[in-house]
């Protein structure tokens, strides 16, 4: 009997134990089910119709409010915001296009700064800008690989321009020469002398901003341009080395005539000038020199030419010509 009712006792203690703790759940109401779960300061719901409205929606029938809930909840949201804001802000810290002084410069340069001005005070204008790169650049000298030189009629020579500095811009030159002896012409750095007529030049060479070099040059008498029997146009014709030789021509044909060469006479009977020369051979212009001579004297002497004595010089005129100019006199011991 004593072996029947303790297991009875205990059956019912259980069963006791068990209605107990069913009637608790059934009658707790909502704020002491979420301060139980949630004590303040550790949960996020403290009212009844949240934390009803949060286990409604929870599939898993698990109590709302509870740390597994509502952890995902809050925890996105700072995930989300917070690379967005860093993203934002990171360009305009590190660009260098912000702290690039050329957009400044190119918005402060005015439209009108071509007449010098500019409101920038770090720069200078366009204008002097300019001008500086000009000066830094531009040709300070020049010169020419010959000073002086040598060439025949015809002859060709090329010289070299050579500037200073090396680098600088506007390599441009031009070339004269100050009479018709030689013909000048300029390529590049490279200027051609040709020797036009006996005689000399000076040729000079001037930079595009007004540097010069010179070179002299002495253009010598050549079998054509003195040629007895060739026949010369004027400029071939009359220069200063076919003059000297009609002078010294006439000299030995007075001689011949019977008049004596004094060195020492001074005056001016009478002159035969190179103006007209034109179409003949040398030979040609010496005839007509002795001709002219030779009736000048005879009008001064009358035929009397062992009484007289002569003395001559080259003197040079107008346009390049040349003068042969004659004195006569008296020989004072046969007067």
């Amino acid at each position: 009997m004593k072996h029947r009712i303790l297991p009875f006792l205990l059956a019912v203690i259980l069963g006791a134990a068990a209605l107990t703790a069913c009637h608790s759940g059934s009658v707790e109401s909502g704020d002491e089910a979420v301060n139980r779960v949630y004590p303040e300061g550790e949960g996020h719901f403290y009212d009844g119709s949240q934390a009803g409205s949060t286990a409604s929606t929870d599939p898993s029938g698990t109590v709302a409010g509870s740390t597994a809930a509502t952890k995902p909840t809050v925890k996105p949201t700072v995930k989300t915001t917070t690379p967005a804001t860093t993203a934002a802000t990171k360009p305009t810290a590190v660009n260098p296009a912000a702290t690039s002084p050329q957009p400044t410069i190119a918005n402060n340069v005015p439209a009108d700064n071509v007449t010098g001005n500019n409101i920038n005070p770090n720069i200078g204008s366009i204008q002097e800008e300019m001008s500086r790169l000009l000066d830094a650049y531009s040709v300070k000298s020049i010169s020419l690989s010959e000073t002086t030189l040598s060439l025949e009629a015809g002859e060709s020579q090329s010289l070299t321009i050579s500037y200073e500095p090396a680098d600088a811009t506007n390599k441009i030159s031009t070339a004269s020469a100050n009479n018709s002896n030689v013909s000048v012409a300029v390529s590049g750095a490279t200027v051609t002398i040709t020797g036009v007529k006996a005689g000399t030049a000076t040729v000079t060479v001037t930079s595009a901003n007004g540097h010069k070099a010179t070179c002299d040059v002495t253009v010598k008498r050549t079998e054509q341009s003195v040629s007895d029997d060739a026949v010369l146009p004027h400029d071939s014709l009359v220069n200063v080395d076919n003059a000297q030789r009609w002078i010294d021509e006439l000299s030995d044909y007075l001689e011949d005539l019977g008049m004596s060469h004094n060195a020492n006479l001074q005056g001016e009977s009478f002159r035969l000038t190179t103006v007209g020369l034109n179409n003949l051979s040398y030979n040609s212009a010496s005839n007509q020199f002795k001709e002219q001579a030779e009736a000048e004297a005879a009008s001064l002497t009358n035929g009397d030419w062992e009484d007289y004595e002569f003395n001559y010089m080259l003197r040079s005129v107008d346009n390049g010509e040349y003068a042969i100019v004659v004195a006569v006199n008296r020989i004072p011991y046969n007067q």
